[in-house]
């Protein structure tokens, strides 16, 4: 009688617990569907973004290369406006030292003129009063 004691006890003990867990099988079941719906709904949801963030990144890279393209261009034109640079200030380093010569140049050309037409001009005087 003991032993049907016992097994009576684990018969009722399984009972128990099929009856607890019946609902919790239930209730895990309704929440992995809700779950499941749930990632549906939110995948349906996240597909368009994701494409419009997918194309939101493709023309920032598109815009990032065209504006590394303009950069390059840009440092071209500066290199190009620094060599102009260089050379007028060289043309203006050529044209002041050729003006600095123009002027000792013209300068001595002037008193040796000056001093020619005085030499003539003494000359001539003393000729036409000689003559006189």
């Amino acid at each position: 009688m003991g032993s049907q004691f016992f097994w009576g006890i684990i018969a009722g003990a399984v009972i128990v617990l099929i009856a607890f867990l019946i609902p919790a099988i239930l209730q895990i079941t309704r929440t992995a569907k809700a779950a499941e719906d749930f990632i549906r709904s939110a995948e349906g949801s996240l597909n368009p973004l994701i494409l419009k963030l997918n194309e939101t990144v493709e023309r920032t890279n598109r815009v990032a290369a065209g504006v590394e393209e303009s950069v390059g261009h840009v440092q071209h034109l500066t290199k190009a406006i620094g060599e102009t640079g260089a050379l007028v200030e060289d043309v203006n380093r050529l044209f002041r030292h050729a003006g600095v010569f123009l002027s000792a140049t013209s300068s001595g050309l002037g008193a040796g003129i000056r001093a020619a037409f005085g030499v003539l001009t003494k000359g001539a005087v003393e000729k036409i009063t000689s003559s006189k």
